[in-house]
C-alpha cells in the first residue's frame, strides 16, 4: 500500500466525522515530556494525585516499548463548546434571589447522542470505534488501543508531535481549528503510518493565561502547579479544600475554564457557545448551575442526575463542598439558610466545615 496515501485518508474521514484535528506520531519514546512531568511529580506540584506515578509515566512515555506491535499513534482532538455567560443571554437571568449560580467546567457539559450531557470518555470513545471501523473496512484487519484521558499514555505530547496542536502557555494544547476547546484521544495502529509534521506555531510573547489564573496556579508560562488549580481543586482534591484558596475560588463547582477564556486564540476560534438551558441540574450538567440545588442533592439525586457524566468524579460531597464555597464567594447572603442547613445537618464533614466557612465570609460581604 502507499501508506501516505492511506495515512491521509485516514485523517480525511476522521475530520469529516467530526474531530477537530488529527494526526500520526511516531512511537519513539517521548524523553523530555516524560522528563517534564517527572519533575513536577518530585518538586510536589502534582502533589495530592497519588496515581500519577513516575512509574505510570515511564511507560506511557514509551507506548512502543509496551505495545511491540503498533506502528504510529493516531492523535485526534474532538470539539466541544465553550459557555455563554447568563445575563449575556436576556432570556437566561443570572441569579435569582437567594439562589446564586455557580459554573461547571464546558466539557463537563458536551452533549450525548441519548442524553443531555455524557461523560466525554463516552462520547471519545464511541468516535474512536467508529473510525476503527471504517479503518478495518477499507484497509483489512487492523490492530488497535485506544486511550481516552485515563489510560497510560501522553495525550499532549502526542498530539504535538503529530502536528494536532501546540502546547499553550496554560499547558493546554491549542489546535488550529477549535483553539483549546478539545479533548484528546490516541489510537495505536499496527499500519506503518508515516507522522505527520508537528506545529510550528506557538503562543508568542502572549502571556494573557498566566494572570487569568486567580489561585496563581500558572507559575511560570508552561508550568502548572496543580495544587493551585481550581480543577485540581474541585475535583481531584480529597478533603478540605486549603483556607488561603477557598476565596479565590471565584463560583466554580467543577473545574476552571479562565486561563482558556482569557486566550486571544481561542476568542477567534472557539466552537459557537453551548446554548442556555438553565440553572437546574435535573437534566445532567449545566455551565451555570443552581449552587444552593447543588449543595442539597440527595444521594439518589445525584446519581441519577451525574451518574453517566464527568461530574461523576467528584462525587456527592465533592460536590456539595464546592458549591458551599461557591456560595460564599457569591455574596448573596439569600443563601445562608441553605449553608446552615448543610452546616448542621450534612452527613459529611467536609462539607459541613466548608458550609460554616461560607457563612463566615458572608457575613463579612458588605450589604
Amino acid at each position: 500500500m502507499d501508506w501516505v496515501e492511506v495515512r491521509d485518508r485516514v485523517i480525511v474521514h476522521a475530520l469529516e466525522s467530526g474531530w477537530a484535528a488529527a494526526g500520526v506520531a511516531g512511537l519513539e519514546p517521548l524523553l523530555q515530556a516524560r522528563d517534564r512531568v517527572i519533575d513536577a511529580i518530585e518538586s510536589g506540584r502534582m502533589e495530592g494525585m497519588p496515581w500519577l506515578s513516575a512509574e505510570r509515566i515511564d511507560v506511557a512515555s514509551d507506548l512502543g516499548r509496551r505495545y511491540p506491535w503498533a506502528r504510529a499513534a493516531i492523535s485526534l482532538a474532538w470539539p466541544y463548546r465553550p459557555a455563554l455567560p447568563p445575563g449575556r443571554d436576556p432570556a437566561e437571568p443570572a441569579s435569582a434571589a437567594g439562589r446564586p449560580r455557580g459554573r461547571i467546567a464546558a466539557y463537563a457539559c458536551i452533549p450525548g447522542e441519548s442524553t443531555a450531557t455524557a461523560d466525554y470518555h463516552d462520547v471519545l470513545a464511541r468516535r474512536c470505534n467508529e473510525l476503527v471501523d471504517w479503518m478495518k473496512s477499507e484497509f483489512g484487519d487492523v490492530r488497535t488501543k485506544r486511550f481516552i484521558d485515563h489510560g497510560w499514555a501522553m495525550d499532549r505530547p502526542t498530539a504535538e508531535r503529530a502536528g494536532v496542536g501546540f502546547a499553550g502557555k496554560n499547558t493546554t494544547l491549542l489546535t488550529a481549528t477549535a483553539g483549546s476547546y478539545v479533548l484528546l484521544a490516541e489510537l495505536l495502529v499496527s499500519l506503518p503510518l508515516p507522522s505527520t509534521v508537528p506545529s510550528r506555531r506557538g503562543c508568542g510573547s502572549c502571556t494573557a493565561c498566566i494572570p487569568a489564573c486567580p489561585t496563581g496556579a500558572l507559575v511560570a508560562p508552561g508550568v502548572m502547579d496543580a495544587r493551585r488549580c481550581i480543577s485540581y481543586l474541585t475535583i481531584e482534591h480529597q478533603g478540605p479544600i486549603p483556607e488561603e484558596l477557598r476565596p479565590l475560588m471565584g463560583t466554580w463547582a467543577f473545574g476552571c475554564d479562565l486561563c482558556m477564556e482569557a486566550c486571544p486564540i481561542n476568542e477567534r476560534l472557539a466552537p459557537g457557545p453551548l446554548e442556555a438551558n438553565g440553572a437546574s441540574t435535573a437534566g445532567g450538567p449545566v455551565p451555570f448551575p443552581d449552587l444552593v440545588e447543588c449543595l442539597q442533592l440527595t444521594e439518589a439525586e445525584f446519581e441519577q442526575r451525574f451518574r453517566d457524566t464527568a461530574i461523576w468524579r467528584a462525587g456527592r460531597n465533592g460536590l456539595a463542598r464546592n458549591a458551599a464555597i461557591a456560595l460564599g464567594n457569591a455574596g448573596d447572603r439569600g443563601a445562608v439558610p441553605a449553608l446552615r442547613a448543610a452546616a448542621s445537618r450534612h452527613q459529611d464533614e467536609v462539607v459541613r466545615e466548608a458550609a460554616a466557612w461560607a457563612i463566615a465570609r458572608l457575613a463579612e460581604t458588605p450589604t
